[in-house]
């Protein structure tokens, strides 16, 4: 089945309900189907159909997920972009996705002369919101074109999907996936979250990421998207309120700012269901404090865009049980156990043998969501898929119970004096304290050590806290092997697009000069 069936499906069932709503303006789901419809005939019109490739730059708006849906309509392959990127890296992903058509909102007009000079592929660009001197304007794009359904055939295991990678720790890839990467991630939400009627979703995390895979299920669940195209904690914690949100996904990251936000606790969360987090591991304390203020309604996935979404899940009855039943609280820092898209998930050790219970090694998923390859990357493709395994490039382990725990990053290692360090268990401390709001830990140049640990922290406005305080709490936590023998205060860490810590430029101020040995 594909991504369209399912739309289409809803659109029987929910005509006059609205599809979307917010930035971008209001859509029942008959007006989102036409609009896809007539957008799906202007691309044919244009010569755009099977295997030509189409990419947005714009914020979080119902016109930008609905152009998109039209050109999956008309079986063209999707590229993602992140608004937010820069300019340099924004080029780089459509020359080698070679982009064809890019659909644009208007604020993002000022990028579209240099994406013509540079991006040879592309042929035609069109402005979603209002008429701009850079590009046609889509209402009369799309205006000579019927409102009827184009009879494209779509084949499940044609190209539909090419997506950019995180790029956390270097240049993003581009990961290359057929239909039904799409349409098993659906089912794959639809068998971890149950609604008793349909889901109102506050799409504020970038729909070109995990954020736009949350959007396209609450289509298929015959929901409503409340799109925000600012990422303002203010208008979060409103809307959550105001429209009476059921679905919510943030990165830990926004997560953790809300926790501290002082609105926060003044809001009405009675209508949300599911709070989902995923991107990054959340901290486990951080889960009772997030319990505590949202009801039980936090559950965590794990996936990527190589292997899909959601390869495992942990519900909100999962945690609930590990807060109340003290045998069970080490699975809070569980991301839950596979779902039932994934065929198989192990832990592997370095020769690709499955691990038992409890024993550390990469985390390996087989299935229908897992990508294809990587774009013109054969070396990369056959190192991420050897022994017939898509390999994550995530540390982590399982319990006799079948959770499975995310312990670091393959590539965040530290190996400081021969003993391996992971960062992320020094994170999770970090952010226990009252007084630190995010942090990241990476390895630095050291003459004695090879590595040393260094923390850098973003701490509360106006806190009073010293790296000498911070050294001594890891201290009694964790050891003096696992301690950072460095500590910085930065005012706020880089993300990227997709709300992760970009440890690979935080490492760039240290390895200045000096001859890589990490990441």
């Amino acid at each position: 089945m594909h991504i369209i069936q399912m739309f289409d499906r809803s659109v029987r069932n929910h005509p006059s309900k609205l599809a979307f709503t917010g930035d971008g303006g209001d859509f029942t789901y008959r007006d989102a189907q036409v609009l896809t419809n007539k957008t799906a005939r202007a691309c044919l019109r244009e010569g755009f159909g099977r295997d030509a490739r189409v990419s947005l730059i714009s914020p979080n708006n119902g016109k930008s997920q609905l152009v998109v849906l039209g050109a999956m309509r008309a079986n063209m392959v999707w590229c993602n972009i992140n608004l937010r990127d820069t300019p340099e890296n924004i080029v780089d992903i459509l020359k080698r996705d070679e982009v064809n058509l890019l659909f644009y909102h208007s604020m993002a007009g000022h990028m579209i002369p240099l994406l013509r000079q540079h991006v040879n592929s592309l042929k035609e660009v069109v402005c979603i919101d209002q008429p701009d001197k850079n590009g046609v304007f889509l209402d009369e794009w799309i205006e000579p074109e019927s409102d009827s359904i184009p009879d494209i055939p779509i084949k499940t295991d044609d190209i539909g999907l090419q997506a950019s990678t995180g790029g956390t720790t270097g240049r993003p890839k581009i990961a290359v996936a057929n239909h039904s990467w799409t349409s098993w991630s659906m089912m794959g939400f639809a068998s971890c979250l149950h609604f008793n009627k349909p889901p109102v979703y506050l799409s504020v995390a970038p729909i070109t990421h995990a954020g736009g895979v949350i959007t396209l299920f609450t289509l298929t669940q015959g929901g409503t998207n409340v799109m925000m195209a600012q990422l303002d904690l203010d208008s979060i914690l409103n809307a959550i309120q105001e429209q009476r949100i059921s679905l919510m996904f943030l990165p830990p990251t926004l997560t953790y700012m809300i926790l501290k936000h002082p609105m926060a606790k003044k809001i009405d969360y009675s209508s949300l269901e599911y709070f989902i987090s995923t991107s990054a591991p959340i901290a486990p304390e951080k889960i009772a404090e997030v319990m505590d203020l949202f009801g039980p309604v936090f559950g965590q996935m794990y996936g990527q865009s190589e292997s899909g979404v959601p390869n495992t899940y942990m519900s909100p009855q999962d945690y609930m049980e590990a807060l109340q039943d003290e045998s069970k609280r080490h699975r809070l820092a569980s991301c839950g156990k596979q779902t039932q898209i994934v065929e198989a998930m192990e832990i592997l050790d370095e020769d690709d043998h499955p691990l038992g219970p409890g024993v550390r090694g990469e985390i390996a998923v087989k299935g229908p969501t897992v990508m294809l390859h990587y774009l013109k990357d054969p070396e990369a493709t056959a190192e991420i898929q050897s022994g017939g395994w898509h390999h994550t490039g995530d540390i982590g382990y399982r319990d006799e119970d079948g959770f499975f725990y995310i312990v670091d990053r393959k590539r965040d290692m530290i190996v400081s004096g021969g003993f391996n360090i992971y960062p992320f268990e020094i994170e999770q401390v970090l952010l226990e304290h009252p007084k630190v709001v995010d942090c990241c830990v990476i390895g630095v140049p050291d003459e004695k050590w090879g590595e040393a640990v260094k923390a850098v922290v973003v701490k509360v406005p106006q806190a009073e806290i010293t790296d000498d305080d911070l050294m001594q709490y890891i201290r009694g936590k964790l050891g003096g092997m696992k301690t950072p023998k460095y500590i910085d205060f930065w005012e706020q860490l880089p993300l990227s697009p997709a709300g992760k810590v970009l440890k690979r430029v935080v490492r760039e101020k240290y390895w200045e000069d000096k001859e890589r040995r990490v990441g």
